[in-house]
């Protein structure tokens, strides 16, 4: 009798979490797809999908923090592409080798990062109105800076580092695992991570028992922009070129992913392993409708389609719980 309340126990902790549905959805895709196509989870295909997810994974890192945090950012696709030609013009057109030219790139993402946090926090404008009006401005300095077009070739050892496949996927995949992992760690056992999750659940009792709300949302917001500039250096080392289109929709793709994971849009509820989830749900739909022959361009409908069910989801399993209070 006590081991079967345990085991309802257990199953009722599990729906209570805001990723259960989304992994749900997860293993329901992976069956769906493997059994239309049966090299869907071969090892090169599943070695695509990982290298793919990687860059959005990176910047869904930091945008998770953000939201928990009660802030966002919408300039971190133009982030990515404004590190990137920095950093191919650092290589190509000012002499710089590989290492401070990845030093300039990711000192992009801090400027921007600050420059945001400034406008949100101290000018008190919308982080929606401020980072939407960044995104504007730092695609336009890409533009600028590469005069609209791709600056390539850059090096034998950029080019050398885009092709490496360690353990068969990509430098930028295990970047982010490692990044994942650190910040799952600071969200669940730090000091700092209780701290994202207070401002973000309420600002102002955070304020009212001494937090500095505004230095952990900055560091949140510049994290976030190093890391989509981190994101769009590791593209321009696949294609050994800075690219100011680089990082077009990451912004949206991110945050798609956070919602998809179970990361409140409204701060404080989240973790990396949703997050995970999220961007995993997307790439098998972006990958497997492509293997199904049906139009790419189909592809953002089907994400924003995968999005309402994965919320339809959660409100049945809310209800559920709401239920079994009664």
């Amino acid at each position: 009798m006590e081991s079967n309340r345990s085991r309802t126990r257990t199953l009722k902790h599990w729906i209570g979490q805001p990723s259960s549905a989304i992994f749900l959805v997860f293993i329901i895709l992976i069956a769906f797809f493997q059994l239309s196509n049966p090299i869907f989870l071969s090892p090169v295909n599943v070695a695509t999908m990982l290298r793919a997810l990687s860059y959005t994974g990176i910047i869904g890192i930091g945008m998770a923090t953000c939201l928990m945090s009660g802030v966002l950012d919408l300039s971190v696709g133009s982030t990515s592409a404004l590190a990137s030609v920095v950093f191919g013009s650092a290589i190509r057109d000012w002499g710089f080798d590989l290492l401070p030219a990845i030093g300039l790139g990711l000192l992009m993402g801090v400027l921007v990062g600050a420059i945001n946090s400034f406008v949100i926090l101290k000018l008190k404008i919308t982080p929606f109105i401020a980072t939407i009006s960044m995104m504007f401005i730092v695609r336009g300095l890409a533009n600028w800076v590469s005069n609209g077009y791709n600056i390539y070739p850059l090096s034998d050892q950029v080019l050398a580092l885009g092709y490496a496949r360690p353990l068969g996927v990509s430098w930028a995949f295990w970047a982010f695992v490692v990044l994942a992992i650190l910040t799952h760690l600071v969200l669940q056992y730090s000091l700092f991570g209780l701290l994202i999750r207070a401002v973000g659940s309420d600002r102002e009792v955070a304020m009212c028992t001494e937090v500095n709300v505004d230095r952990v949302n900055t560091i949140t917001l510049v994290s976030v922009s190093v890391l989509a500039a981190v994101a769009g250096i590791f593209i321009s080392f696949v294609i050994n070129a800075g690219s100011p289109t680089v990082g077009s929709g990451w912004e949206f793709t991110a945050i798609t992913a956070c919602a998809i994971g179970g990361i409140s849009l409204f701060g404080y509820h989240g973790s990396i392993f949703g997050l995970f989830c999220g961007l995993a749900v997307i790439q098998i739909m972006q990958n497997g409708i492509v293997m199904l022959g049906v139009s790419p361009y189909l592809q953002n409908v089907v994400v924003g389609a995968i999005l309402i069910i994965a919320m339809m989801i959660d409100v049945r399993r809310r209800a559920y719980l709401d239920l079994d209070k009664i």
